[in-house]
């Protein structure tokens, strides 16, 4: 963790603005090949064990060490966090002798087909167990589970492992999907649930008439040499672009920076995909020739437009314990950095009132699960403090933890009787007679004549002075 230490160093002496995101695009463990299903759980607990202990130092040095600030870190699994023995045990081989070859290959190659093919032992097998195949990531499931402290869960359903994540306060959402979905030890091929896609098409038309910058995270890259078969079904980008995802954050390919482009030629609609190296592995685990690399990606947003730079890291130590890290290049382009220019999309004001409303329910919900009533200010005060709803629960936080101080700053022009209330209350506490002047002048005391609040008044003036 030294070495990150050294970054955050250097990201502040390069006048960069502090971390807002960590996006982990899948592989959080290197996974297990032993043949015994207990020896080979303990082994990837032991792992993950690991994986949290560091994701939970990195969140604390670059975001923040409250339960909260976990919800700033992005995780989605890869091919690694699959359970082989979790896979073997769900399967069983098949005589093709029984079956008949040319039956066996036919199902080989449908859609959802559970029969697979083993190059290893020359057989087919099939999938016999569905409720184990179906814990192929239970691991990763405990994992992010665990990290997210019960602030965000992964489902066990592997047609709803996809979520939507919002973040109004950098106008950005990042879609995020398991491109595991039916991946196993006896098939590599990257795939996305089209249910786990299809579920995000409401909240993601939300996300656009928001005019949020949308990024799509996942775990495989969509493209590989003849031999290989490793990669994502590439017309899944089509649903991604109709979507509104502008950008994808992936990994697999253990290579920083290599930057690609999906582009419709009819709507001029198109997605970049930025691949991930490896942060933490050696010299098995990486590409000839590679070492470990990190992507920093930086988001200037302007009225229209968003300019997004990226820069690779890179690991200037040959795979030593502990690396220092250094000015990488984008893939074989050999430069140290790479800017796209992504047109935003327009703001739907009509829809501006609902948004806010479930804004203020997430924040609300937020607070009451976690009971961060400090975060729940910090994020109101983020939003418009002029509109009633929203000083109706930044009132409610702020005399849940007695705040007098910032109640008298934000409610000296109070607009509600229960404002006006408030503020005076606070004003009596602090024994605060300039801000109590300042309240009673303002407008809305001045033109009321609730009689509770004139006597509530009258005992300030004699409790201040």
């Amino acid at each position: 963790m030294s070495s990150f230490e050294v970054e955050k160093s250097r990201f502040a002496e390069k006048g960069l603005a502090p971390v807002q995101l960590i996006v982990v695009s899948g592989d959080i463990v290197n996974g297990s090949n032993k043949e015994d299903a207990f020896a080979a759980q303990q082994d990837i607990q032991k792992q993950y064990a690991v994986a949290l202990q560091f994701l939970n130092a990195l969140c604390d040095l670059f975001i923040g060490n409250e339960p909260v600030d976990r919800l700033r870190v992005i995780i989605v699994p890869g091919n690694h966090d699959m359970s082989r023995y979790m896979s073997k045990m769900s399967m069983n081989e098949i005589s093709h002798d029984d079956n008949g070859i040319d039956t066996l290959v036919g199902k080989l190659w449908t859609d959802n087909t559970d029969v697979r093919w083993s190059w290893e032992s020359l057989h087919f097998y099939e999938i016999i167990d569905k409720e184990n195949y179906n814990k192929r990531f239970n691991d990763f499931i405990d994992f992010y589970n665990k990290f997210y402290q019960g602030l965000r869960s992964y489902p066990s359903d592997p047609d709803r492992q996809s979520d939507l994540i919002d973040i109004p306060e950098l106008n950005l959402s990042l879609a995020c999907f398991n491109s595991c979905y039916r991946l196993d030890h006896l098939r590599q091929s990257g795939y996305i649930s089209p249910r786990s896609l299809s579920q995000l098409t409401r909240p993601l038309l939300k996300a656009k008439e928001q005019g949020r910058l949308v990024f799509g995270v996942w775990h495989h890259h969509t493209h590989g040499l003849p031999n290989e078969s490793n990669y994502l079904d590439y017309s899944i980008l089509e649903n991604m672009v109709q979507n509104g995802i502008t950008i994808a954050l992936h990994g697999h390919q253990h290579i920083s920076g290599i930057v690609n482009e999906y582009k419709d030629v009819f709507s001029d609609a198109k997605l970049s995909l930025i691949s991930a190296g490896t942060l933490y592995g050696n010299s098995n685990d990486l590409p000839v020739g590679k070492m470990r690399q990190y992507n920093l990606l930086t988001v200037d947003m302007k009225d229209d437009m968003s300019d997004i730079t990226l820069y690779s890291r890179e690991d200037s130590t040959a795979l030593n314990e502990m690396p220092a890290w250094d000015t990488g290049v984008i893939g074989r382009s050999r430069k140290p950095s790479y800017t796209m220019h992504i047109k935003m999309p327009a703001v739907n004001h009509l829809s501006e009132e609902t948004d806010l409303l479930e804004r203020i329910n997430q924040i609300n919900l937020l607070v009451e699960r976690s009971g961060d009533v400090e975060k729940g200010i910090e994020l109101l005060e983020q939003m418009d403090i002029k509109n009633l709803l929203v000083r109706k629960f930044l009132l409610d936080y702020l005399q849940r933890v007695d705040n007098h101080q910032k109640i008298c700053e934000v409610f000296i022009t109070p607009q509600t009787i229960d404002e006006a209330i408030a503020v005076i209350e606070s004003c009596v506490k602090l024994k605060d007679s300039i801000i109590l002047t300042a309240v009673l002048d303002s407008d809305f005391v001045k033109s009321t004549n609730d009689a509770s609040l004139q006597a509530i008044i009258m005992d300030a003036k004699c409790r201040v002075n």
